[in-house]
């Protein structure tokens, strides 16, 4: 509603709340009950307050801070690009304080992409998800795959036997 780049910025910019720092906290209002003070209209404006407002009004909200995210995007997409910059491997691992396998592994991938592989074989191979590896490499997975695995199939509903007390 208000963008994926906006709404990690939001995100961050809340207040840590509570014992833990990566916790946040805000109150959504009402779309009657905004006011051009609210802390929603000097994070996001007030066309995206107002459209919050209008999906999520009357709750408190606890946004995850997307640390995954944040280390997809941030750290590891720099691996690609200082393999674009004719890095060595062992370079890269050495500038960015990882593994030289976890290194080797995004740059396999990333070389694999280019060739035309399949994202499923591509996962299989160098031993990344799917999910991860469409944040590193700026690809689009096409698939419903999620960071939270979906269950089977609910269970029947079995009709309860009425008690004449």
């Amino acid at each position: 509603m208000i963008g994926y780049a906006k709404a990690l910025r939001f995100v961050r910019d809340l207040e840590p709340c509570g014992a833990r720092d990566r916790r946040r906290n805000i109150y959504v209002p009402k779309t009657k009950n905004l006011t051009h003070g609210h802390q929603l209209v000097k994070l996001l404006g007030w066309d995206d307050a107002l459209a919050l407002c209008e999906e999520h009004g009357g709750r408190s909200l606890q946004p995850s801070i997307s640390r995954y995210h944040h280390r997809a995007i941030m750290n590891d997409r720099r691996i690609v690009d200082l393999h674009d910059l004719a890095y060595k491997v062992d370079e890269i691992a050495a500038e960015l304080n990882i593994s030289e396998k976890w290194a080797q592994a995004v740059v396999d991938a990333r070389l694999m992409c280019d060739q035309g592989v399949d994202i499923e074989i591509i996962a299989h191979s160098v031993k990344i998800s799917q999910l991860t590896l469409g944040y590193i490499l700026r690809i689009d997975i096409g698939t419903s795959e999620g960071p939270v695995k979906q269950r089977g199939q609910p269970r029947a509903v079995k009709p309860q036997m009425l008690l004449g007390l």
